[in-house]
Formats: structure tokens, sequence, C-alpha cells
């Protein structure tokens, strides 16, 4: 889609090339732990502006220069990711095989690493928070060819957004947006594609409204948009990956975390005399029955209406220290540390009838944090709620469709950040 963004493109090319040039600066400057002499830089410069012209070469392949990718900056990160993966085995070849590197004394390995790092921060930076500040071109015209809860929503958030650059208009539009699902505007795709001939793009809603609002429109999904968007194929690399850090970081946290359980547990005790732990059964990934562990947080009255959450109890909860003992599940395999949050098997029967596509959160392992747990208001956790339960479905359908290392990354960060706020989740 060009929407006559060529100037855009131009500043984003440049833009990029001076974050390669300045992510090579400072790696120099970390290897030397001084300021690089100017021979010295220019002496790496010179070669290695080679490989900065075949990385944007590559971000042109993977349309990292085009308008919709320049108006959507949610996925930004993730494709910046994947293409610097690409980069960096790029990078190995030249380094290994290509005479201008012979002189050079900056060696791979930690060093070419070090630069990928510095270019993939530069870059996002540069993307999503000042490319628009270097540039401001005419806002993109944009019509909408449909209707509905979600696509007001949508008209409602340009109206009252400047920063996504976009104008709503009826004539002569830039941008259609339209639903890709409804077979009832079958006639108008002939419209549509004689439209492209003039610079007309298109997007479809359900891709407009996850950008805008992070979440899954489902008024705007049926069973032909989870074919096509969520599979339940693996993703090789992503899940081997995933899984390692799993096992890796749950178990070395569950290590530093048995210092604490000693004072936990005798503060329990102290309390009510009550057992320490709790467990608790919950749906996990494929539908199957998993058990959860926690520390206990809860009075020890046998009726539910009677219960209340004890001193020590509220405490635990603030700073999720009552849910230490599910870092062994992750180990285990049963959660993960992203996922959507596992619900109670009886919660889950009944959204099963009350929420359509609600078993399709199920397939993934659930996690001890997740998209929305950090997005939703007011997301439900002890009571039934089928309309919040549903509004946590498309977040959750969100991070299954979307679900990638980078986002991963990103809810741990924010998990932290809303740890270390005290804030809870």
């Amino acid at each position: 889609m060009t929407l006559g963004g060529k100037k855009e493109a131009i500043i984003l090319f440049l833009g990029d090339l001076v974050c390669f040039i300045v992510a090579l600066w400072l790696t120099l400057l970390v290897r030397y732990w001084q300021l690089p002499a100017r021979d010295i830089f220019v002496a790496h410069l010179v070669p290695f502006s080679v490989i900065f012209l075949v990385w944007t070469l590559f971000f042109f392949i993977s349309d990292l220069y085009r308008k919709q990718t320049i108006l959507f900056k949610g996925s930004l990160p993730s494709r910046i990711l994947r293409a610097q993966i690409i980069n960096s085995l790029i990078a190995s070849l030249f380094f290994y095989f290509s005479p201008f590197f012979y002189n050079v004394a900056l060696t791979p390995r930690f060093n070419l690493l070090v630069d990928l790092v510095f270019s993939f921060v530069l870059i996002v930076v540069w993307r999503r928070y000042l490319a628009h500040l270097v540039y401001h071109g005419r806002p993109v015209s944009v019509s909408f060819a449909c209707r509905g809860e979600e696509v007001e929503a949508i008209r409602t958030a340009i109206s009252f957004q400047p920063n996504y650059n976009l104008r709503i208009t009826d004539e002569k539009p830039n941008l259609i947006v339209y639903d890709k699902y409804d077979t009832s505007s079958g006639a108008r795709f002939g419209d549509y594609y004689r439209m492209l001939f003039l610079g007309v793009g298109f997007v479809g809603a359900q891709d407009l409204y996850e950008e805008i609002f992070g979440r899954v429109p489902l008024s705007l999904v049926n069973e032909r948009w989870f074919l096509e968007r969520v599979s339940n194929q693996p993703k090789p690399f992503y899940d081997l990956i995933k899984r390692v850090m799993d096992i890796v970081l749950a178990g070395l946290l569950g290590v530093i975390s048995l210092f604490f359980y000693p004072f936990i547990c005798l503060a329990i005790k102290l309390e009510d005399g009550g057992p320490i732990f709790y467990c608790d059964e919950r749906i996990g990934k494929g539908g199957f029955t998993i058990k959860i562990y926690k520390f206990r947080s809860m009075s020890l009255e046998t009726e539910l209406t009677a219960r209340r959450i004890t001193r020590v109890g509220g405490f635990l909860r603030r700073v999720r220290l009552d849910e230490l003992p599910q870092l062994w599940s992750v180990v285990w395999g049963d959660q993960s540390l992203i996922g959507p949050r596992p619900e109670k098997s009886d919660y889950v029967t009944l959204y099963r009838q009350e929420i359509p596509f609600y078993d399709v959160r199920h397939l993934i392992a659930p996690g001890l944090s997740g998209w929305a747990q950090i997005y939703q208001d007011g997301h439900p956790h002890f009571t039934t709620s089928a309309e919040a339960t549903r509004e946590k479905l498309s977040y959750d359908l969100y991070y299954i469709k979307h679900r990638s290392l980078w986002l991963d990354i990103k809810i741990a960060l924010k998990t932290i950040n809303t740890l270390l706020s005290r804030t809870g989740i």
C-alpha cells in the first residue's frame, strides 16, 4: 500500500541508516571503553556501510517502509526483531567470507551481538517515538465501508487521537476500511480491485481495531477468521525458545524464591495455624485439567461467602508472593511465564456456554501473567462475569494471534513495572 508515502519512506530509510551508524559507534565505545578515535570509527564505518545497505534492503523486503507499517506501529518491534535476526545471519556471512572485513579489528560474536542489540533498540525508538516529529505529512484520508459497534469505536479513536495521522472522509479516500469477512459485500470487491489502480489502499476493520485497542473485536470475527488467523500449528523456533526461557527463568526464580519460603510459611502459620498451601484445579492447554499451588491467602471458613483475605494473605497478594509456588508449575510445563491466565474448571464450563469461541484460549499453555492482565481494566478474579470475561477473551485472542518473543518481553517488562509499583495485576 503506497498512499503517497514516498517522503515518509525516504525519511525512515535515512533514519535507519543513522541508527545503524550510531549503533556501530556505541559498539566501539563498549569495546574500547573510551570514545572511539576518528580513524578507528572511519575504518569500521567504510566496510560496515555495505552491511547497513544490505540491512535496509532486507527492511524493504520485509515491508518495513510500506505506508501500512508506518501507520500501524504496534507490530513494529516484532517485525523489526524478525528482520534483525535475519540481518544477524547476513552480518555473520560478511564477517567470515567478505574481504571487506579482513583488516577490521572488530571481531564478530559478542561485538556483533552488541551492535545488533544497539541497532534494534535505536530503530524501535526512532520509528515509534521520533519519526513522526521529523516528518509531518498530510493526514491519510480514510473512509469506512462497514458498520458496527467496533467500527464506531475506531472512528471515535481516530477523531480524538491525532497521532494516528488519519482523517475520516467520504470523498476521495486514500484508505478504505472494510470488513473482510462480510460475505454480503462480495459485489463490492470488484470495485475495490479497480480502486487499487487509483492508489487507494485497504485495511480490514479487524486489523485496524487490533492496532488501536490491542485486542480482537469479537463481534467482527467468525469461524473463518479463526481458521485463517489463529492456527493450532506450532511455531517451532518460538515454541523452543519460549520453553527454554520458561525452564531457565522459572527454575532460577524458583530456586531464589526458596529463601522466602520459611518466612512466608511461618507468617501463615502464626496468623491462624491453618495449611500453608492452597491447591486448585484450573483448565490448561488443550482443555485438560491442571493443578496450581499457591501460598494460602484466604481464611479457613468452609462457606465461600464467609471467607476473607487474611492480613498475611493481603500482603502476599499485593506483592504477588502468593504465586511463587506456581514457578514450579512453569518448570514442569503445565503453565508458562506468559500466557492467558488459567480459569477454574466450573467457570470454564459456564463460559463455554455463554461466550462463543471461548475454548480458543486453551490452544496454548496458560501463564502467570498475560496480555489481558496488564491491559484490561476490572478483569474478573474470583467471581464469574460473562461480559468482563468476553472482553478478557478479546485480549487473550490478540495474544494468541500475535504471540512472539517481543510480545512476551513486553508483557514481562510491564508485569515487572506493575509489581514494582505495587499496584497488582
